[in-house]
């Protein structure tokens, strides 16, 4: 069904998402309005595509594009920019001023209002939530979240398109952080408190919970391959949205990202890197 898709943004996780697809051999538009990024997401997938290319996967199946009017060819768009809402219905604005009125429009927001989102676009019934996971390379789970005006029709493309990807998948009503960052980033947090409190040291609760709870990572190791400015907006949203005082972020999470120490991508969080 689905022959061209759209990703817009070409950022950690458009980058990543656009991989993904080509793997599955769809046809893929990475755009930004940034050419910098963009030069720094060809060269990266091009990298990773280089590994697989006995497999018959080509870089020519990806466009990287500065000219957003090229989602007219697009049967799915992904919208994959930064975590603010401001920013996302703005793009999702703007997109659906130029895509056909057929086109599925998603947004892989990992905890923003689906239903509030969808306000912005020209036709809810063709918005949805594609939450992927960090990293999808890896993590093959992708949450769905219709929102209250989504076609059914729109939710069951969309499923067969996941499984297409080699993906498993939930569907999560439209609360915030969806299924697994509302349960993930409280989490992460609680691991921040028992830190900021003297509990143990950061090895200690990360050894914890990866021989205690059988956990891959540890919480704050994962913390830091997330971004602790993702996780601090994260629990903003849930004690904005929840307003519940239980989601409120540990000041030492505050701290962190107010020193710009966000973890594995500006090489210092709670490891060095």
């Amino acid at each position: 069904m689905f022959q061209t898709i759209g990703i817009a943004g070409s950022g950690l996780m458009g980058t990543a998402i656009a991989e993904v697809n080509i793997l599955s051999k769809f046809n893929i538009i990475l755009f930004d309005s940034n050419s910098e990024q963009l030069n720094k997401a060809q060269k990266k997938i091009s990298s990773r595509l280089n590994k697989h290319k006995q497999d018959g996967i080509k870089d020519g199946r990806i466009n990287y594009a500065s000219d957003i009017s090229l989602f007219k060819s697009c049967n799915l768009v992904i919208e994959c920019v930064t975590e603010d809402e401001k920013i996302k219905a703005r793009l999702l604005d703007q997109i659906g001023r130029i895509i056909h009125k057929h086109t599925i429009l998603a947004s892989n927001t990992s905890s923003i209002s689906i239903n509030r989102l969808s306000n912005s676009t020209k036709n809810p019934t063709n918005f949805i939530g594609l939450h992927f996971m960090n990293p999808p390379q890896i993590i093959k789970l992708v949450e769905i979240i219709p929102n209250s005006k989504t076609d059914i029709q729109i939710v069951d493309n969309i499923k067969d398109y996941v499984a297409k990807l080699n993906m498993q998948f939930v569907i999560s009503d439209d609360q915030p952080g969806f299924i697994v960052n509302r349960v993930l980033i409280p989490m992460i947090n609680e691991a921040v408190h028992a830190l900021e409190s003297g509990l143990s040291d950061v090895q200690s609760i990360d050894k914890a919970l990866k021989l205690g709870a059988n956990f891959p990572m540890g919480p704050l190791q994962l913390a830091d391959f997330i971004g602790l400015d993702t996780c601090l907006y994260i629990m903003q949203i849930l004690i904005k949205d929840f307003e519940n005082p239980k989601y409120k972020p540990c000041h030492l999470l505050e701290d962190y990202v107010r020193q710009g120490k966000l973890g594995r991508k500006t090489g210092e969080g709670f490891y060095k890197y």
